[in-house]
């Protein structure tokens, strides 16, 4: 799937009128239940408009979904730094990724619509493969940590990087209920939240100066 990048892709104002509606309307409905007729008439223009800018319903649904996994290729994955302090680049990657699904609201509720719907369309299908192929660079960026020691060896580092996404995806949809909850404080800041995301991955659960031991006095 070709993925524009974010940074050089400049849609025309009648062009991102019509990406703003679609963006809506996938979201609310789904990608298979929105025809280009709703994009053309919520957007305001002509049906023939719409096919001017984006020859078909998957070139525009194409064109959103670079606009969010074209960035994490870009702007995220090099946040992870395993050559060098690997604790403060999970740390920035975190608020980074925080930031960015925050910020790219409209397009990331459609991704997460098409995944969590569980239809097996075409929507889903597009969505789930750019997702997993960004899943897999930030596993392959982990594991290059691995072979040059700074991760730790034995650590999976798949479950690692679900757990650091799952994190932010759930903070990301469910942000009140989340940040609600007195436990969960450090959600609050979302500097705060990432140190202690990062502190958490990186350090585990097990107290600094090795596991308690059973005949210890």
């Amino acid at each position: 799937m070709a993925s524009p990048n974010p940074s050089a892709r400049r849609p025309a104002p009648g062009a991102r009128r019509i990406e703003t509606a679609a963006r809506r309307l996938f979201a609310h409905h789904g990608y298979a239940a929105t025809s280009m007729a709703d994009i053309a008439a919520a957007a305001g223009v002509s049906k023939a408009t719409v096919f001017h800018h984006y020859g078909s319903k998957r070139a525009l649904y194409d064109a959103l979904l670079g606009d969010a996994f074209a960035g994490f290729r870009e702007q995220l994955i090099p946040l992870l730094d395993v050559e060098g302090d690997v604790q403060a680049s999970l740390r920035n990657f975190t608020a980074a990724h925080a930031e960015r699904l925050a910020r790219m609201q409209g397009t990331m509720r459609l991704v997460a619509r098409e995944l969590l719907a569980g239809s097996a369309g075409e929507g889903e299908a597009l969505s789930g493969t750019a997702m997993s192929h960004n899943f897999s660079l930030l596993v392959a960026a982990l594991r290059r940590g691995q072979a040059l020691g700074t991760v730790r060896a034995d650590a999976d580092a798949g479950l690692a990087a679900y757990l650091l996404l799952c994190a932010n995806w759930f903070l990301f949809q469910a942000p009140g209920l989340v940040r609600r909850n007195p436990d969960l404080r450090v959600t609050a800041s979302t500097d705060t939240y990432a140190d202690e995301l990062a502190r958490l991955l990186y350090f585990g659960l097990e107290p600094r100066d090795g596991p308690a031991r059973e005949d210890a006095p």
